[in-house]
Formats: C-alpha cells, sequence, structure tokens
C-alpha cells in the first residue's frame, strides 16, 4: 500500500488487500486504509466479497454479478435498498423465502405458504404469481403477547440453531411447515424452545421471481 500510495497515482486498486489477516487486524487496517484515503483524497477502487468492509469504506458501491452491474449507489442506499434479491442477500438478508402472491393492495404485497403469510413492500414490478420476501434477521422482534391478531407478519418457530455473539444471539428457527427462519435477538433463546416473531411490514421487501 506504501509503495502504491508514495507515487500518488490519479488512481489507485486496491484487489481485497485484507483477505489474509486475522479478524482483529483487518478490522484495524481498515481504518486506517479509511483514515489515508480521506487524508490523501485518492481515487481508489476497492475490491473485496465482504459486505461490511465494502459498507465501511465506499463512498460509492458497485455491486457485480457475472462481470454485470447489478447496483450502483451509496453504501445507505445498496444497504437499505437492494435492487436484486441477489443484492439483498449479499447485504445480509439472510431470508429470501418465495411464495405465492395472495393479495396485492396499492403499496403492499402478501404472500402465502404452508401457514406462513407475510406482508411486504414490493420492490420493483411484480408481473408472476410468486414473488421473494427478504427479511434481515435483525429486522425480527419477540411477538408481543398482549397485542394478539392485530399484529401483522407473525411466525412461530421452533428454536433450533442459537449462537452467541456478545451483544445478541444469532439463531434459527423453523416453521411447523419447515420455513427456515434465521433471526437475532438482544437475549439467548434456548434450542428446542418456541417463539413468535413479528417483523414491520415496511421492513419485508418483496421481489419478483
Amino acid at each position: 500500500i506504501a509503495r502504491a500510495v508514495v507515487l500518488q497515482p490519479r488512481l489507485e486498486l486496491m484487489d481485497e488487500p485484507l483477505s489474509n489477516l486475522d479478524a482483529k487486524l483487518r478490522v484495524q487496517m481498515r481504518t486506517e486504509i479509511r483514515r489515508m484515503h480521506q487524508a490523501l483524497g485518492l481515487t481508489t477502487v476497492y475490491v473485496t466479497h465482504d459486505q461490511e468492509e465494502a459498507l465501511a469504506l465506499a463512498d460509492r458501491v458497485v455491486v457485480l454479478r457475472d462481470g454485470r452491474i447489478e447496483q450502483v449507489g451509496t453504501p445507505e442506499d445498496v444497504y437499505t435498498f437492494p435492487s436484486s434479491t441477489y443484492i439483498a442477500g449479499f447485504m445480509g438478508y439472510r431470508n429470501l423465502l418465495e411464495m405465492p402472491i395472495t393479495d396485492r393492495d396499492g403499496g403492499r404485497v402478501t404472500l402465502e405458504d404452508k401457514g406462513l403469510t407475510l406482508t411486504g413492500v414490493p420492490q420493483q414490478e411484480l408481473t408472476g404469481t410468486t414473488a421473494v420476501a427478504a427479511v434481515r434477521p435483525e429486522d425480527f422482534k419477540v411477538a408481543d403477547a398482549g397485542a394478539g391478531a392485530a399484529q401483522e407478519n407473525v411466525l412461530n418457530v421452533k428454536v433450533e440453531v442459537s449462537e452467541f455473539h456478545g451483544r445478541e444471539v444469532a439463531a434459527e428457527g423453523v416453521t411447523d411447515h419447515g420455513h427456515v427462519i434465521h433471526f437475532r435477538l438482544p437475549e439467548r433463546v434456548a434450542p428446542g424452545s418456541r417463539l413468535d416473531l413479528t417483523v414491520p411490514v415496511e421492513r419485508v421487501l418483496v421481489f419478483g421471481e
């Protein structure tokens, strides 16, 4: 990096420069690269397969797939409003559930499959009879026991895997009909326990097939 920067090039290419470092050093070097970029103002093309790294370092994110550009935007735009299921998966939407469309109501669409019903917001024109609901694990919350039928997007799952990640727990649950749901909660959940999860309608992004 020093040899490249000292020449003060008009354009600098970094091709996964942190891929061989351990986790702690990778975070430290990421910060140093960002600091160097801000101080020197170099235009840099940075290649990475790590979405966290891309979001932390980039002013603009370009997502490539099979040699084609899928989406270009600020880190905030690409993270919050992915333009396809591929980008949604790359940006952390681990729950990509393909289901039949059962209702369309203005800016909302409802999908239903084997006891699972999700209402969300379409991100593109839906021309088929099925669609994909994309939900981030961290957007799930434990449903309010007192709200009853007033709550939308309530899923009952049996916890199969629970991983402690410090301030949160990453878990995997399964519905009675076999839908696998990935979610994150601030409290521990035990494998074998059952939970009612809910997710806001605006955090369910619906894409075409």
